[in-house]
């Protein structure tokens, strides 16, 4: 589903125009990026939650060269999804 796809379907869905729903979206992803940003987890009930980890530095070895090489500390994004999607997810399995 692209994004615009998805506005199509939320104006649909709520009966609002597609300017309007975009706008919503558009704010609402603004403020999940800033509150990830500034590494706040975001729990979206019946969904799941999005947060943020520090990867500490480490040592890799090439398999080839046998080098090893600092591999430098960085951010990451985690997503754990709900037990609804869960749920769901195990009943299409079930049903395939």
């Amino acid at each position: 589903m692209t994004n615009q796809e998805l506005i199509a379907a939320l104006a649909k869905r709520l009966e609002w125009t597609q300017k309007q729903t975009a706008e919503v979206l558009e704010t609402t992803v603004s403020i999940i990026n800033s509150n990830l940003e500034d590494h706040n987890s975001i729990n979206i009930q019946g969904f799941g939650l999005f947060e943020t980890k520090k990867k500490n530095e480490r040592i890799s070895v090439n398999p080839v060269s046998k080098q090893r090489f600092l591999i430098p500390p960085k951010i990451t994004l985690t997503f754990r999804p709900g037990q609804t999607i869960k749920d769901n997810l195990k009943k299409l399995e079930v049903n395939e």
